[in-house]
């Protein structure tokens, strides 16, 4: 977490293992991590903007790819 002035960014990460079709790509027991970005403003102590980021393309990358 990095706090500048009134914006807060996060990031995140998600694992995960597929059990079905997952984004075209049949499920092989292979597990995935997603890294995410959040972006919020802080305006009069609360959040009044909020942008979000997921990498989903890596997530693929990585569930096509042998391990």
């Amino acid at each position: 977490m990095l706090v500048s002035g009134n914006q807060v960014t996060v990031r995140g990460e998600a694992t995960g293992t597929p059990v079905g079709d997952f984004f075209g790509t049949a499920a092989a027991g292979k597990s995935f991590k997603l890294m995410s970005i959040d972006v919020h403003t802080i305006e009069g102590g609360r959040i009044v903007r909020s942008h979000h980021v997921e990498d989903w393309i890596g997530t693929v990358r990585q569930l096509k790819c042998a391990n």
